[in-house]
């Protein structure tokens, strides 16, 4: 943890790590419960879901650990929580599946409703946030040449193999290889953090199984021809009723950030910033007035009446 007004090369405030903490090297994202002053970790390698204290330190033991037969968890992603319904929200690419808990679940327990199957979409889920002034999950999923890559929003009790409310994605989507989001609880309004322009090369392996005819290519993103800033990432904002093939309301790009991709994101909605994580670091930008109310421009039907 690091000072809100940290800045360059600083050491960190506070640093929750050690055998005890049961973190490891596998952890792709974090949330943070402002009303119960909690910590929410996915660690995919030990396939688990950990709270700790909001100041925690050092070698500290989680308060609650989700693990298990039961809870349906092989490789936890990332995580959101929605304290106003005391629940946690956890991505799983492994189970291509949502999965959501009691909030105060611990140990070996099962989740109160799973997002998942051929109807919902889902594949490589990287990125989930929970608005719960509009009732709804939002989750970004990869899958590629294979199918829909884009934001996927569903009803927020939503459970078993449902389709989509909305889904964003497409080539005016400028959608490819994404990792995280994050919604701004007065707005609706969608961050999310991108990469790279380029979409995800499929998985060698499916569900712990080898994919048939898979063939590496060998390539990697700095192989791609064409300017770097060209396939540069960025953080894209979407209003939260947009749907479709669409562009994005917004970007937040260019050789002055100084990171080559985004890859999480998270607002500070008191202080008016957002922060974005990528290239090593931590950058935080003004969140300009205009992003406060992203809304669908009015059909021709509608100007004339």
């Amino acid at each position: 943890m690091f000072a809100r007004s940290a800045n360059g090369n600083v050491a960190p405030s506070r640093v929750i790590e050690g055998q005890a903490t049961n973190l490891s090297r596998t952890m792709h994202g974090i949330a943070y419960d402002e009303i119960h002053d909690e910590i929410v970790i996915p660690v995919a390698l030990s396939g688990a879901v950990l709270t700790f204290r909001g100041d925690a330190k050092g070698e500290e033991p989680p308060r609650r650990a989700i693990q298990g037969s039961r809870t349906r968890l092989v490789r936890p992603h990332t995580v959101a929580v929605d304290p106003q319904h005391d629940e946690i929200v956890t991505a799983d690419p492994s189970t291509r599946a949502l999965l959501v808990f009691d909030r105060r679940a611990d140990g070996n327990a099962a989740p109160k409703r799973v997002i998942t199957g051929p109807q919902s979409g889902l594949l490589d889920i990287v990125g989930v946030a929970v608005d719960t002034a509009r009732n709804v999950i939002v989750a970004a999923s990869r899958k590629g040449m294979e199918g829909p890559t884009g934001i996927f929003v569903f009803d927020r009790l939503a459970n078993g193999d449902v389709p989509p409310k909305a889904f964003i994605g497409g080539p005016n989507s400028k959608l490819a290889h994404f990792r995280q989001l994050t919604i701004d609880p007065a707005t609706g309004n969608i961050f999310l953090a991108q990469q790279n322009t380029r979409q995800k090369r499929p998985d060698a392996y499916v569900l712990d199984q080898p994919r048939a005819g898979f063939k590496d290519s060998g390539e990697d993103d700095s192989d791609e021809p064409g300017s770097r800033l060209d396939r540069m990432g960025f953080i894209a904002v979407y209003a939260p009723d947009d749907n479709g093939d669409i562009p994005p309301r917004a970007i937040i790009k260019g050789p002055g950030i100084r990171f080559a991709g985004a890859a999480g994101v998270a607002l500070n909605t008191k202080k008016h910033e957002i922060i974005a994580v990528g290239g090593n670091g931590f950058s935080t930008y003004l969140l300009p007035d205009f992003f406060r109310a992203l809304k669908r421009p009015p059909s021709p039907t509608t100007e004339r009446r």
